[in-house]
């Protein structure tokens, strides 16, 4: 094809030119995209980070940010193993927006295409209040039974929360809904510790009058739970067992209940011999006045009436009690 030295000199001279080029824009083109593009992990990241700073500020600029890096998120990864947590706080997000109807469609979406995701069961929660703020009721209703008996969720963090809503009258539920970090927007129970507790005047299961002041100079643990709560019985001997250990020492116990009948609620305490007190909140009078989202929910009271701790689970409820009857004791 060459007829000459020169000629082939020359094509070969033209090729290297060419390759020279093509590597130089390919180069080019990578770096390019190696500094205007971002990764599926890096956009995540991203979106936590946004969420994260909302916990304090709750900035409506900060949330438009956050549904619309949310919504590029779904679209661009819907297949990312926490794409349903990302759903989770674009439905949120429009929702604090008030931009409910959209809000309800996102979450919507989530439990059809994501059954199985973790972020289902605290939307059926988020999705029930959104669904009480647009005044229906009955769609929210649907939800808070299915966290209340489905075997899956039954005894779940957030079904206490959807028991105590479907007591309420559908005209007082006006939707509290969860912020973007999948917490609720009203403040748990962390927010009473180091605060004076509040006194309640009730009447226990025996008929007898109960409140705080009875017990003040004592250590009290105001236990709420519930017999129907898995986790509360798994709890139970933790609670029985510091009973015992502190009973004689200037300690006691107040229940709680969030049953939906006093029966079963007796028969419990008959069978597991639990001898403090107990109250049956039937219109969430005292787990309302804590602001309870979830049972096992425990506030640790000191002698003057001071929340000193709130949540104690396991060996950490016994050290709490044994740190806190010593004080007291010495004081």
């Amino acid at each position: 094809m060459f007829s000459t030295k020169a000629n082939r000199w020359c094509y070969l001279t033209i090729v290297l030119i060419g390759v020279i080029v093509f590597s130089s824009c390919v180069s080019s083109t990578l770096n390019t995209a190696g500094s205007t593009s971002i990764t599926d992990n890096e956009a995540y990241a991203e979106i936590k980070a946004i969420a994260g700073k909302l916990k304090d500020s709750g900035d409506p600029a900060a949330y438009e940010v956050l549904v619309e890096k949310s919504t590029v998120f779904i679209n661009a990864y819907p297949k990312y193993r926490q794409v349903d947590e990302v759903y989770y706080l674009l439905g949120t997000g429009l929702i604090q927006l008030d931009r409910i109807e959209e809000g309800i469609g996102v979450f919507e979406e989530l439990i059809r295409y994501y059954p199985a995701a973790d972020y289902v069961e605290p939307s059926f929660l988020t999705l029930g209040l959104a669904y009480d703020k647009a005044g229906e009721h009955d769609k929210a209703d649907r939800l808070y039974e299915k966290l209340v008996n489905h075997t899956k969720y039954r005894g779940g963090r957030f079904s206490g929360v959807a028991q105590q809503l479907l007591e309420q009258d559908w005209d007082t539920r006006t939707g509290e809904v969860a912020d973007a970090s999948g917490t609720s927007a009203s403040p748990g129970p962390s927010r009473f510790i180091n605060t004076p507790a509040f006194d309640f005047q009730v009447t226990d299961l025996k008929g007898e009058t109960l409140s705080l002041t009875q017990y003040r100079g004592q250590v009290v643990l105001l236990d709420c739970w519930a017999t129907w709560c898995g986790p509360c019985i798994a709890e139970m001997p933790n609670v029985k067992a510091t009973y015992a250990k502190y009973k004689n020492q200037k300690f006691e116990i107040i229940g709680i209940s969030l049953d939906r009948s006093t029966p079963p609620l007796e028969a419990y305490i008959a069978s597991e011999g639990l001898t403090w007190r107990q109250y049956y909140d039937n219109g969430g009078r005292i787990s309302n006045m804590y602001n309870v989202r979830a049972i096992p929910s425990t506030f640790l009271i000191d002698g003057a009436g001071i929340i000193r701790q709130v949540n104690l689970r396991g060996t950490a409820l016994e050290i709490a009690v044994d740190e806190l009857v010593r004080e007291n004791l010495e004081n």
